[in-house]
């Protein structure tokens, strides 16, 4: 004897999914919020209601493709929306992370911008990280190594490692591993090299020009008086 269980007849399933893409007006309006824009999704419902809610635009161009096939129960609707967010969600992570590397909270950010939930968001982030797709050790070793090629110093690396979301404290190493006073006050000497000495108020200017790259205020005041005493024996 069948026992299966039997649809109730009371049972409500969706039954069409409409899309409205945003247009270039609201393109605008979310542009000044320094978000993305959302496309609004209509559900019709077998019972003649709609409930409406709102995607990031990439998973509202799969719903207007009928990526999900319905008739579904409505519960089952919805869940096949979320698991679609995901996917678009997880796919965004990979294709930003293959133009470069991003550590985890700053890629947090960038999802969020898009607009999707929290949810999906924080499971893209864990798949990401049981990958290694994400690792912000690996992240903040290569951004510091990179940034001190480029001549910046202690102060201003560590401000940008802050403003993407890393915590200082949880970096292997850190900062030992990395920094050295006899190594600022050298890579201080050769940004000096490369710059021009000020015709007026050399010792201040070259000062400034060091504290904005990052170096502090004591170590730019030492590598500027051994640079112009160097220049002046010479």
């Amino acid at each position: 004897m069948d026992v299966s269980p039997q649809p109730s007849s009371s049972q409500v399933d969706a039954t069409d999914i409409s899309v409205t893409l945003p247009d270039a007006e609201a393109r605008a309006r979310a542009a000044r919020r320094g978000r993305k824009p959302l496309a609004e999704v209509s559900v019709s419902l077998s019972n003649g209601g709609i409930s409406d809610i709102v995607v990031p635009v990439r998973v509202g161009r799969l719903l207007d493709t009928d990526a999900i096939a319905l008739p579904l129960p409505v519960d089952d609707a919805f869940d096949a929306i979320h698991a679609l967010e995901l996917q678009v969600c997880f796919s965004l992570l990979t294709e930003m992370l293959s133009r470069r590397d991003y550590a985890c909270a700053e890629m947090r950010s960038k999802l969020a911008a898009y607009g999707f939930r929290d949810i999906e968001i924080e499971e893209a982030l864990r798949q990401a990280q049981d990958r290694r797709y994400l690792d912000d050790a690996r992240f903040s070793r290569y951004f510091i190594d990179e940034r001190l090629r480029r001549g910046w110093g202690r102060v201003k690396i560590e401000a940008e490692l802050r403003r993407r979301g890393v915590s200082l404290e949880e970096i292997p190493g850190y900062p030992e591993e990395f920094f050295d006073e006899q190594d600022d006050l050298a890579r201080a000497r050769d940004a000096l090299a490369r710059k021009p000495v000020p015709a007026s108020r050399p010792r201040e200017k070259l000062v400034r020009f060091l504290v904005s790259r990052g170096y502090s205020f004591g170590v730019a005041k030492e590598a500027v008086r051994s640079y112009l005493n160097d220049i002046a024996e010479n």
